[in-house]
């Protein structure tokens, strides 16, 4: 086990989206940042640079080495669309990909791992709006509860 027995109960999935969705907008005002549209297929860009929309893509569950208990490490994996007007200019999808590296990677929502950069990736291009996808991995505790 990693230590998450000893640690404050970890954050749901929601939580976790949010406290990124948060720690998003503290470090890019000038973008919009928001939740994964409910209809993707209906989101279109409004906004004059660009957007980071933030969801969760799954997640791996180790094995149990506890006798008499469930106990596993859950990795959990969060994506972040990087929606642009431009490839590599200023406000590009190759600058936003970095910055929103460089600023989730080692951040650490409650009762969680840090998290780190697991891949990124090309979504598509469609009228000079550009979407790129850069996907995040935590590790929270995945722990039978006894009292039920």
């Amino acid at each position: 086990m990693t230590g998450f027995l000893a640690r404050k109960e970890c954050l749901n999935i929601r939580e976790i989206e949010n406290a990124i969705i948060e720690k998003l907008k503290t470090s890019f005002p000038e973008v919009l940042v928001q939740g994964f549209p409910d209809k993707p297929a209906e989101f279109i860009l409004l906004h004059p640079i660009g957007a980071l929309l933030v969801h969760y893509q799954g997640s791996n569950y180790t094995s149990t080495n506890a006798l008499g208990f469930i106990s596993q490490d859950n990795k959990k994996e969060f994506s972040i669309t990087v929606v642009t007007r431009n490839l590599r200019f200023n406000a590009g999808a190759y600058e936003y990909i970095d910055k929103v590296k460089t600023v989730l990677t080692g951040f650490e929502p409650d009762g969680c791992s840090k998290l780190s950069a697991s891949k990124d990736f090309f979504i598509s291009e469609n009228g000079g709006i550009w979407q790129y996808g850069i996907n995040f991995v935590l590790t929270t505790p995945n722990i039978q509860d006894l009292d039920i």
